[in-house]
């Protein structure tokens, strides 16, 4: 099991979320697919909800040989269907009413959540008996922080993540000097081909004080309406570094940002006036 799936699987708030939405979204007798299936907990809350089956769809195949032993040892190898394959391109054999996966970085910038339910939702059953997208849709905001950059004595303007439930990630919390604003909301229960994302925006300080960064951070719907902010493995908010300015409270900056969702950091773009 590889770091990032270990610390999917101990992030309490993360897994009890899912384990919730599941919960409240999946039926007896439902066939399920768990996109990006890792350490395979999520996979494994489906079947014991009383599906009919579960596709595990996973492409590291050092997680392949783990999860068929973890599938075994916990009695579910009968309910589950390890599928060693590419989300984004794989097939299944038949129609699913469900479907789950997480596949988030923060502002959808990372990772491949998009055109792996791009291709899921081939799997999709409309009309009465419409397919469950447990993930149903994340948004991304961004505000202007006070971003804490003095490590061992040095300055480092570099891009950071704010990670929670530490004493350290505690002493680096950054401060807000603004609301937040909307730059993205992406349903994930349709499939999305316009992928970019541009903002012209004007945010206003509430405070007077030092401004350095720009904070982007996520929330998550479920099926059922609820909703997961930030946890330790999960959406943590990303701080981008800017130059250091004064601000008076009221004052207006005009912030542009840009970026190409799942394409990675390379495609980032952002000023601040």
């Amino acid at each position: 099991m590889t770091e990032g799936v270990f610390n999917c699987l101990i992030d309490e708030e993360r897994t009890i979320a899912f384990a919730k939405a599941i919960a409240a979204t999946v039926r007896p007798g439902d066939v399920v697919v768990d996109m990006g299936t890792g350490s395979g907990v999520l996979a494994m809350l489906a079947a014991r909800a009383g599906v009919k089956k579960v596709y595990a769809v996973e492409i590291d195949q050092s997680n392949i040989a783990n999860l068929d032993a973890v599938f075994r040892a916990n009695k579910l190898e009968e309910r589950i269907v390890l599928v060693h394959g590419d989300v984004c391109t794989v097939d299944l054999p038949e129609k699913v009413d469900v479907i789950i996966g997480e596949m988030i970085a923060t502002a959808l910038i990372e990772e491949l959540q998009v055109p792996a339910m791009n291709n899921m939702l081939r799997f999709a059953k409309r009309g009465r008996r419409a397919t469950r997208v447990l993930l149903s849709g994340y948004k991304t905001y961004i505000d202007l922080v006070n971003n804490p950059e003095t490590y061992y004595g040095h300055s480092f303007k570099i891009l950071r993540y704010e990670y929670s439930d530490s004493q350290v990630a505690r002493k680096l919390r950054s401060k807000p000097f603004s609301d937040k604003q909307l730059i993205s909301d992406v349903d994930f229960t349709r499939i999305n081909t316009d992928l970019k994302v541009k903002q012209n925006l004007c945010i206003p300080a509430t405070r007077r004080g030092e401004i350095n960064g720009l904070r982007l951070s996520g929330e998550t719907r479920f099926f059922d309406g609820s909703t997961l902010g930030a946890s330790y493995a999960y959406s943590y908010p990303v701080i981008l570094p800017i130059d250091t300015r004064e601000v008076a409270k009221g004052q207006v900056l005009k912030v542009k940002i840009g970026y190409t969702i799942c394409g990675g950091m390379k495609t980032l773009r952002y000023s601040v006036e």
